[in-house]
């Protein structure tokens, strides 16, 4: 589960050795908290935008990626983005697979924040759903994705990215798996943080 932290604010220790409690927002400790709330809704913001930046084309591609991350780290992230993207396209075209019908869907199920020398660095582990239409099931990929989120001119963006398989969990050794147009349709609903499908 992730850190949560009491939205009243956290405690901190003081010399009468009894815990006091954020009472403003200028104080230190309930800004530093803010801070890890925006780079996190920041980062998260950024994970469900991957299928986004899988579907554009390269000059867009590039365009939305420089939108959320910093001016050192963009193209880096613009390049090695476009060649995993490059790099399936090519795999469904040699299965003769128009990359029309392809889906992808990345939800965070749960995030976590710590303070790092430039910023906030910023984990959460999420479910990437790929479907490609008449290619057999869906597949999932469970994985913990770290992002280094730093505060430019006031917006938390991305300066750097790792991503890791798992942990993945076991499905029901009586499940059984539907089809990948079965679960496109139900991708396409409307996503439950606000956004589209």
């Amino acid at each position: 589960a992730a850190n949560a932290v009491d939205p009243t604010g956290p405690a901190s220790s003081h010399a009468s050795g009894s815990p006091q409690f954020a009472d403003s927002v200028s104080d230190p400790i309930d800004a530093r908290h803010s801070e890890h709330i925006a780079a996190e809704q920041a980062a998260l913001e950024i994970v469900r935008s991957i299928a986004e930046v899988a579907r554009a084309g390269f000059i867009s591609r590039r365009e939305l990626v420089e939108s959320f991350t910093s001016d050192e780290f963009g193209p880096e992230f613009a390049s090695e983005t476009g060649q995993q993207v490059d790099t399936l396209l090519m795999e469904l075209g040699a299965r003769g697979v128009d990359d029309a019908g392809l889906v992808l869907h990345e939800q965070p199920i749960t995030v976590t924040s710590t303070d790092v020398a430039d910023g906030v660095q910023v984990e959460t582990w999420s479910v990437l759903i790929v479907a490609v239409s008449d290619l057999g099931p869906a597949r999932q990929v469970w994985r913990t994705i770290t992002l280094d989120m730093v505060d430019v001119d006031g917006a938390w963006l991305l300066d750097g990215w790792e991503s890791e398989i798992g942990p993945t969990p076991a499905p029901p050794a009586e499940g059984l798996i539907d089809t990948a147009d079965s679960v496109i349709d139900v991708l396409a609903w409307r996503r439950v943080d606000g956004g589209e499908g």
